[in-house]
């Protein structure tokens, strides 16, 4: 065993896999003198840190179990002329996935991987590249790149063994209920490099009994706002509120813009109003179990907006009410498709503010006034490109309002539709996320009566390139009232990160995971406040100068939020404590 290989048993690592792995990674013969880029050796890790051959024993880890240390190294030499634009590549052979009792899809759909590159002198413990997916090829295998392309530096090298660098590999399954035995191989390349021979490889996924639904990934198709739904005048329901636990099933499908067929999951915003009750309104697929999730939480004599994305089942989707009587209203902005007819999110490294009417940001520095629209420049700004921007998602937040109005976000230039977002009440802040298609590089906020001070974050933006969308239904992932997620007890001012609810029991691979809708919702407050959500980085992420949510002494109030996920999520109040409840409707994934 190599010096180097011992510095590997030592490293604390965090690792994750829900598979057993064996195979053969030979050392090499030395390099011949066309040849720059090679394996010089390889381990794996069992629980406690026991260390053995690849070639040796197999890894053996049960189908959706948490990520627990399971992981190989692969250990690579450079020689004097270093290598450029190097790659790892893992294949899974055809017949192996024909074996395996699943398609190529859904087989690619259960597998994820995480893989971390370092030097000879050590490997960070977090995953470096966890955003690849497996691309199907021709014949029915498939592989999946393991590492963006990465220069090997040259390497003065006294003998053929002494290495460069070093990969670690880690993947994990979603829960299933068959096993399979994968065959394939694991092969460098680079540039300018003659071919290296393949390593075989031997994965043994490992069914545990238990299986969960993996949507296909899907793309956004961004609508103008357009009105599905509102008890108060029979649109889209019978004219009546919907009463005490009882359930609204609304026809989605084939309205408004949205195709008949091939609908996976629809962006409503949807508004309670006139309730009679302090209650709540959860969405969620048609046909499925009603989830312990909600989407919007209302007293009586308010008036409550939230914007919620729904898989859909059957064209349909279902509102219900928890307590009392409500009239619902619901205004679809957007609809995802299976495939690539639609656009993929992109979301910031750092929510950014785009619009603050108090100050000038964005807009002259002047309150929004009475049946008056303004036009919010978001492409080119904020990392936003300035070209091929389909859709932006933003956190709009009005403040200062001097009358009961509402406002509307719309695309630049088209007619203002017959929807709203917020609702306005006189000296109360309001925020709410939007998802709105961009026109000449442009939205349009527009304020009904009164004036109010408008604030806009942005959070990511829609384009040809950026991640796809995989819709898993309203799930509990995070509650501080009862250490769901990882965290237990009110949150006081400052960070407190959420990354434990990335895991496959809330349907949420641990890998692989761009962004992540979630539904927020604030409860147990005692002073005037708010909350920033926004993704944790590889360091500690700083601070943004935005806002997810406001609320006040007694309330209970929910937005969405569409954060960067990599390497989890934060949340941030600013004052006194508050309880915080999140709810994830689905995940971005590169794709």
């Amino acid at each position: 065993m190599h010096k180097s290989m011992k510095r590997w048993k030592a490293a604390a690592v965090i690792g994750a896999g829900t598979m057993a792995i064996a195979g053969a990674l030979p050392l090499q013969a030395a390099a011949a003198a066309d040849q720059t880029l090679y394996l010089t050796d390889s381990q794996c890790d069992q629980p406690w840190n026991n260390w053995f051959k690849w070639a040796e024993q197999p890894l053996q880890v049960p189908a959706g179990a948490a990520p627990s240390g399971a992981m190989c190294r692969v250990a690579i030499s450079v020689g004097p002329q270093g290598a450029k634009n190097a790659r790892l590549n893992l294949t899974i052979s055809a017949q192996s996935v024909t074996e395996s009792g699943y398609s190529p899809h859904e087989l690619a759909k259960r597998l994820v991987i995480a893989s971390c590159f370092g030097d000879a002198s050590g490997i960070t413990a977090i995953p470096c590249h966890d955003g690849g997916h497996w691309s199907v090829n021709d014949d029915g295998s498939l592989t999946w790149d393991l590492i963006a392309p990465m220069d090997f530096p040259s390497a003065d090298v006294a003998g053929w063994e002494q290495r460069a660098g070093q990969v670690d590999i880690r993947i994990s399954g979603a829960p299933s209920t068959k096993s399979a035995l994968l065959r394939g191989r694991i092969q460098f390349s680079a540039d300018g490099v003659a071919e290296q021979p393949a390593s075989t490889i031997l994965i043994n996924y490992t069914g545990n009994g238990a299986d969960i639904d993996i949507a296909d990934a899907s793309t956004l198709v961004p609508l103008t706002p357009t009105r599905l739904l509102d008890t108060r005048d029979g649109t889209g329901a019978a004219r009546a509120k919907v009463g005490p636990d009882s359930t609204l099933t609304l026809q989605v499908a084939g309205r408004a813009g949205v195709p008949a067929e091939g609908v996976s999951a629809v962006v409503l915003n949807i508004t309670a109003t006139n309730p009679t009750g302090d209650s709540y309104v959860t969405a969620y697929p048609h046909g499925r179990s009603r989830p312990s999730a909600s989407s919007l939480n209302f007293a009586p004599g308010k008036t409550v907006p939230n914007q919620v994305v729904v898989p859909v089942v059957d064209g349909k989707v279902n509102l219900y009410n928890h307590v009392g009587s409500v009239d619902l209203i619901a205004d679809i902005s957007g609809y995802y498709t299976p495939g690539t007819a639609g656009s993929r999110y992109t979301a910031l490294a750092t929510p950014s503010r785009l619009l603050d009417t108090r100050n000038g940001t964005g807009a002259p520095r002047a309150k929004v006034g009475p049946d008056s629209a303004l036009a919010l420049q978001v492409a080119g700004r904020a990392d936003v490109p300035a070209e091929g921007v389909s859709a932006v998602i933003l956190n709009v937040t009005a403040t200062n309002p001097t009358d009961e109005s509402y406002v509307t976000a719309y695309p630049h230039g088209v007619r203002r539709p017959t929807a709203s977002n917020l609702n306005l009440t006189p000296r109360k802040t309001v925020p709410n996320q939007v998802v709105v298609p961009v026109v000449d590089g442009k939205v349009d906020l527009y304020n009904h009566v009164g004036s109010t001070d408008l604030i806009a974050d942005i959070s990511g933006y829609y384009s040809a390139t950026g991640s796809v969308f995989v819709p898993t239904g309203p799930t509990r992932v995070y509650d501080t009232r009862n250490g769901i997620g990882g965290s237990f007890g009110e949150i006081g001012p400052g960070h407190q990160g959420g990354p434990g609810f990335i895991l496959w029991s809330n349907g949420l691979p641990p890998y692989g995971v761009t962004a992540v809708a979630l539904n927020v919702t604030v409860t147990d407050v005692h002073t005037s406040s708010f909350l920033t959500v926004f993704g944790r980085g590889l360091a500690e992420s700083p601070e943004p100068a935005t806002s997810t949510l406001n609320y006040d002494p007694g309330d209970t109030v929910a937005n969405a939020a569409t954060p960067r996920a990599n390497y989890g999520v934060n949340f941030t109040n600013h004052q006194n404590y508050v309880s915080v409840i999140a709810d994830a409707a689905g995940y971005f994934t590169a794709g």
